[in-house]
Parts: structure tokens; sequence; C-alpha cells
């Protein structure tokens, strides 16, 4: 199982003494901890105040359990909000992709696309998005006004549909998107780090600004800003209208590895 936690911490030495404690718990329940990482922005509609997501493995639910109450005490000292989801990771989507980054070169001058395309059209567009489904144009604009060239993780929650003129369920409109997008994904580099479907809500309720019934999460990794927005602004239409068609809603949100650096979060 896979325990993806979404943390507001009191302050940043309570954030590090938090991180630290449960990776090392993690560990000493034979666990692993795959990402600690900072939500640096979110690209979708509305306000979150999450500040950082980290990402647990665990070979059974007990030692989930066990190490989740180990860190009770030090979580109610450091936390003043979590949003927690146990999630069934897929790990054959990153095998499979991975195996095809040697193509990434060739894949890029077939699907075209290697430059950012009509990046400065999407404010001008912002009425045609769906605000529960589609990047806010503002944010993007500020997405891509920093840190272009600095790798990080686009993170999804995505809740599925029904899709009327289909006939068919969310999921399998979703799907049908995907296998559109991956071969884009690869030619700019990315590939699905981490993408499972969501068992259940761990810790969260109604008055969590992430509340809802979600279905699926994904962790996309990406080399740099700019390979995000060269996806983003070369996707076909009809491949961004089955995406629409399969989801009622999505949260974006981008994080970046903590770095221990003099002044900032030490892990361990």
């Amino acid at each position: 199982l896979t325990l993806v936690q979404f943390l507001v911490s009191r302050d940043s030495t309570a954030a590090q003494e938090y991180l630290g404690h449960t990776g090392r718990a993690v560990v000493n329940e034979g666990g692993t901890w795959e990402h600690q990482l900072q939500i640096d922005q979110l690209l979708t509609k509305g306000d979150m105040p999450f500040q950082y997501l980290t990402v647990y493995n665990f070979p059974s639910s007990q030692a989930l359990l066990l190490a989740h109450e180990k860190t009770r005490e030090i979580r109610q000292q450091s936390l003043s909000e979590i949003y927690a989801l146990v999630v069934q990771p897929n790990p054959a989507v990153k095998k499979v992709t991975r195996s095809l980054g040697f193509m990434s070169s060739t894949l890029t001058r077939w699907l075209g696309t290697a430059e950012i395309s009509g990046i400065e059209q999407i404010e001008d567009h912002s009425d045609s998005l769906d605000p529960e489904t589609d990047p806010d144009a503002g944010k993007v604009m500020q997405f891509n006004s920093e840190k272009l060239a600095e790798p990080f993780y686009m993170m999804n929650l995505n809740q599925f549909s029904f899709s009327p003129r289909r006939g068919e369920g969310g999921k399998s409109a979703y799907n049908q998107y995907t296998a559109r997008i991956l071969p884009r994904l690869v030619s700019v580099g990315g590939y699905p780090d981490i993408y499972g479907k969501i068992l259940s809500t761990y810790i969260g309720d109604q008055k969590s600004a992430l509340f809802n019934s979600w279905h699926d999460f994904a962790l996309v990794y990406y080399p740099s800003r700019t390979s995000f927005l060269r996806l983003m602004t070369n996707t076909p239409q009809g491949a961004a209208e089955i995406r629409r068609e399969g989801l009622k809603k999505v949260v974006l949100m981008a994080s970046s590895n903590l770095q221990p650096q003099p002044g900032k979060l030490r892990l361990f």
C-alpha cells in the first residue's frame, strides 16, 4: 500500500521534525519513503493551504497502521492540517513509460513537441476551459514565469465522471486519453512516477480543502517546467476533449524535492 499525505505544518521547524520522525518510523516498519516534496503551486482553481506532500510505501496495512500510530504525538504537535489517502499503485505504468525513454528524441520530432506552442493565447481562450478539470489560465501564466529549468513533479487527483456521449464510465474515457498522451509525455522526457487507484481516505473530513470522492492519484515527473508546457500546449484538441469527458474534477499541484540546504528543511 502507498500512503499519500498533504500537510500543513505549524512552522518550518515543526515540519522538519515531523518529516524526519515519520521517515524513520516508516523504515522501521519495513516501508520506504518515496517522496517528501514541497508544494510549489496549485494549477487548478481555488486555494489550497497544503505545503508538503509525502508518499510512503508499506508492505502491509498493519505496517502502515503501526507507523502511523508511532507518529501520532509528533503529528499532533507539528501539523495544523493533514489530508491522507491510501493508494494502490500500478508499477507497470512507470516501468513501461520509462522503458520508452530512449525514444524521446524520435517522438519529439514525430509529434512536434519540441517547443512551447501558443502559451500567450491561453488567457485569451480561458472562457473555453472547464474550471473543474482544466488548469487555471492565470496560474499557468504564473507557472510559466519562474523556475522553468528545474525538474518537478505534477500531482494529479482525478475524480471520474460518466461520459454520456460515449455511454461509458469516465475512467474508460480517461484511459483513452492516457493512451494518446503517454507518447507525448515520453517525448518531453516525463513519466508517471506513481499512478494508481485511490482505495480510501485515511485522514480527512468535509472541512478539508481536498475533501472529495477521488478515484485516481498520479505523481508525474517532468525534467523541467518547460517540458510540461511543451506537453500542455501541444496536446491535440481531440485528446483534450476526451480528457474533459472522462473527468468530473481535478486537482493539479506542482511540487519539488525538499533540498537539505542551510536554512531549509533537513529530513534526517
